[in-house]
């Protein structure tokens, strides 16, 4: 492709990206007594805001509100209390009117959730609500800024292991069905795009799905893929769709996560100089994770004033144990459809206790990150 091509697809991408940005970003400031309309799901009076007013907000908004069922609302009301932390902002909101949305998908997931955990705690429920469906504001102040200090908080967004895990899992299965690779394929592509649809939208997310639909649309059509020109297409698809995403940190801690691997990762010379490739393996995941720390390095800065100078030990710790409570509960949630759940919550309880103790005990640990 020429210059000159490549400079008018810039131009094109930025003049549709500025006048998106513009007719869709939320910039009115909200004060004490002003009427809103927020849409979002309510879970027990509270939940995050998707959209006010018709617009997407620039940072995370949240809401609390009274007699209100949960599940998918448009809620329309007086703002009576605000309240702001390192999080987003909360508005206290005295409902006027009321509609409700219908998210089927997502109410198969939260109800299977539910089911899943109602003999084991509420924080598990909610842990598995933020873990696999994203619902993070379920999440309690203390437990957020425990990831937070160890940097681990990527865990609690839905992101690139969970895409992977989910490619993997299922293909793992059909496989054992003796089932072509472009059929094969095919279905995790749909079960892939339900659990997205399901899930809703987040940059982590997006991203994810996107790269990830590259690869098995380049799978199914025997078409070479290229991780550079996914991650350019997702990135630009992300913000000419949802262009609001620029303000949010976790779209910039989503993308330069993948760019770190991708472009810089992907470029330094690997591990291989033991006999014992396990030993390399895990030689290569932590210069990764060092590669990854490091690029991430500034926007901890900017956003949180932190830098994270131990953190990568804790993600060699954290991250396996993480790992295997994510796949062991979306094998839970497919197992529940054959009345089989009972062989692996058990291992799913035991991991999520194991896992929050790890991080817990780690956040007691100085130093982990520097305050600033």
């Amino acid at each position: 492709m020429k210059k000159t091509e490549i400079g008018a697809l810039i131009l094109i991408f930025a003049s549709i990206f500025f006048f998106r940005l513009y007719l869709t970003t939320f910039k009115e400031r909200v004060e004490i007594g002003d009427i809103v309309e927020v849409s979002g799901r309510v879970d027990a009076g509270r939940g995050k805001i998707e959209n006010i007013n018709g617009k997407y907000p620039r940072e995370n908004m949240y809401f609390t509100v009274n007699r209100v069922e949960d599940g998918e609302k448009i809620i329309l009301g007086e703002v009576q209390k605000i309240e702001r932390s390192k999080w987003g902002v909360q508005y206290r909101i005295e409902r006027e009117e009321i509609e409700e949305k219908r998210d089927i998908l997502k109410e198969f997931f939260i109800k299977k959730i539910k089911v899943l955990s109602e003999n084991y705690s509420l924080d598990l429920e909610h842990f598995l609500r933020a873990t696999i469906l994203g619902e993070g504001y379920l999440l309690g102040e203390e437990i957020k800024e425990s990831f937070r200090y160890t940097g681990t908080a990527h865990l609690l967004v839905i992101s690139g292991l969970h895409i992977g895990i989910i490619i993997a899992g299922i293909s793992f299965l059909l496989l054992k069905l003796n089932i072509s690779k472009r059929k094969r394929y095919i279905l995790v592509m749909i079960v892939l795009t339900l659990y997205v649809l399901s899930v809703g939208k987040s940059p982590s997310v997006f991203r994810a799905y996107i790269m990830g639909a590259i690869y098995l649309l380049g799978n199914i059509l025997y078409e070479k893929i290229d991780s550079k020109k996914s991650f350019m297409i997702a990135f630009c698809g992300s913000l000419l769709i949802f262009p609001t995403w620029i303000y949010s940190i976790s779209f910039w801690m989503s993308y330069i996560a993948a760019f770190s691997i991708i472009f810089v990762y992907e470029k330094i010379p690997k591990i291989r100089r033991y006999k014992n490739e396990y030993l390399n393996k895990v030689l290569n995941t932590l210069l990764m994770t060092l590669i990854i720390q490091i690029c991430m390095t500034p926007i901890f800065f900017v956003y949180f004033n932190t830098i994270p100078l131990f953190s990568i030990f804790s993600n060699m710790i954290i991250i396996p144990i993480a790992s295997v409570f994510i796949m062991t509960s979306f094998m839970t949630i497919f197992l529940s459809n054959f009345y089989l759940d009972f062989l692996t919550i058990e291992l799913v309880n035991y991991t999520y206790i194991i896992l929050i103790k790890s991080v817990q005990l780690l956040s007691e640990i100085p130093y982990l990150t520097l305050e600033l």
